[in-house]
């Protein structure tokens, strides 16, 4: 069941082709999903624009399929395609394909489909973000600067997560991903209604035009660009003299990171990049998530000791309220499978060494006591009572989870 709400929507984004910034459209009309600018041709599969420099022996596979009339063959040979951080060998074409198959005729769920893409541990990653502080840090940040944009357009958007979270509560969601695979699944399973996109933007830049007035994040990806300076020109470019950009969790290289790729900088060198913007511990908007307060900004040499940053351009305060961590009406909860009751204590159970590394400081995710233990069982039975709904929300005790996590 699809529970993202409608909402007024202005006319999506108009789309340019990578490589020379011309507009696209749609070669004929007959043809929705091959799109040109009147020099080359780029596909749309399932509603999603493959707009990847780079890649012009996949683009020409993709779009001989298409003309084929065999859009699976078309989706399976985008699902193989990575970004260079991967250390996983692809699935082979077969296998995608079965994945196409199984995801579509309703036998595979979100978690399967992503083992079975060779997703590694970013499966794990992508399948309890929902409970990281890393994913209360980046509401928290979007809480505190919401002004109820036309539009959340998110860089390195990944699944959709967090679109999920602004469209449940009546907002548009825009996402870009280099991945074509994070953003067919989320199609499939988070955020069906969002517009999504495929394209490298540290290569080419957003291929969309300005959407004045959005707020456009990069949360938990921005030290992976290399061109930080150029990403950040375009999302001002897209968010206009009216909207707001957002950069969440971006790793300090000062600070020990357990081996993270990338190219975190210090926090002095963040902030060269978004002058007057406000800067942020973001760790600190987990705290400001849990307990409903504001995070006070902070000067670079106070956060030299910061794991990771924040910043929000404009540094002025949010023009509209919202609150994450109420439930979004009409959405189902259900109990956080990371938690299970043992010897009476309600604990998480970590699924990977990664995760409990990564989460070693989720406090929350602990139950303090026999009373939590006794809320989360009655929880787990029964559901939840409707005044329980937004402690347990917020906690991530319960979860809005694809109907097939």
């Amino acid at each position: 069941m699809n529970h993202l709400r409608r909402s007024h929507d202005a006319a999506p984004p108009r789309l340019f082709a990578p490589d020379t910034g011309r507009p696209l459209y749609p070669r004929t009309p007959a043809t929705p999903d091959l799109w040109t600018d009147g020099i080359g041709h780029w596909p749309v599969v399932d509603g999603i624009p493959f707009l990847r420099t780079g890649r012009d022996l996949l683009r020409d596979s993709v779009i001989q399929a298409l003309e084929q009339g065999d859009r699976r063959r078309a989706v399976a040979l985008l699902l193989r395609d990575r970004d260079d951080h991967a250390r996983i060998a692809p699935p082979s074409v077969e296998e995608a394909l079965a994945v196409v198959a199984g995801v579509e005729d309703g036998t595979l769920g979100l978690r399967q489909a992503m083992e079975r893409l060779c997703f590694g541990p970013v499966a794990s990653y992508f399948a309890h973000r929902q409970s990281a502080p890393t994913f209360l840090s980046a509401l928290g940040l979007l809480a505190q600067h919401w002004d109820a944009p036309p539009r959340v357009v998110e860089v390195a958007c990944g699944i959709g997560q967090v679109l999920r979270e602004v469209m449940l509560r009546g907002t548009p969601g825009v996402g870009v991903d280099v991945v074509f695979a994070k953003l067919w699944l989320a199609r499939h399973f988070i955020v069906p209604e969002a517009w999504l996109v495929c394209a490298d933007v540290a290569a080419s830049g957003l291929p969309l035009s300005c959407v004045e007035g959005a707020t456009v994040l990069c949360h938990d990806a921005f030290y992976f660009l290399p061109d930080k300076a150029g990403v950040l020109l375009e999302m001002r470019r897209v968010a206009g003299d009216t909207g707001r950009v957002l950069v969440g969790h971006a790793h300090n290289r000062h600070v020990d990171q357990r081996g993270v790729d990338g190219f975190p900088l210090s926090p002095e060198e963040y902030a060269a990049l978004l002058p007057q913007a406000a800067c942020y511990d973001d760790a600190a908007f987990v705290t400001g998530f849990l307990e409903q307060h504001p995070v006070p900004a902070a000067t670079p040499a106070e956060l030299r000791h910061a794991e990771a940053l924040s910043f929000a351009w404009p540094a002025g305060p949010a023009r509209r309220a919202i609150d994450f961590g109420a439930p979004a009406p009409g959405v189902p909860l259900r109990p956080n499978p990371l938690l299970t009751i043992r010897d009476g204590v309600l604990t998480p159970v970590w699924p990977t060494p990664g995760l409990a590394r990564e989460y070693a400081n989720a406090h929350y995710l602990r139950g303090d006591d026999a009373d939590d233990t006794a809320l989360f069982a009655r929880a787990h039975l029964r559901g939840a009572m409707p005044d329980e709904r937004p402690v347990l929300l917020r906690r991530r005790w319960l979860l809005d989870l694809p109907e097939r996590w």
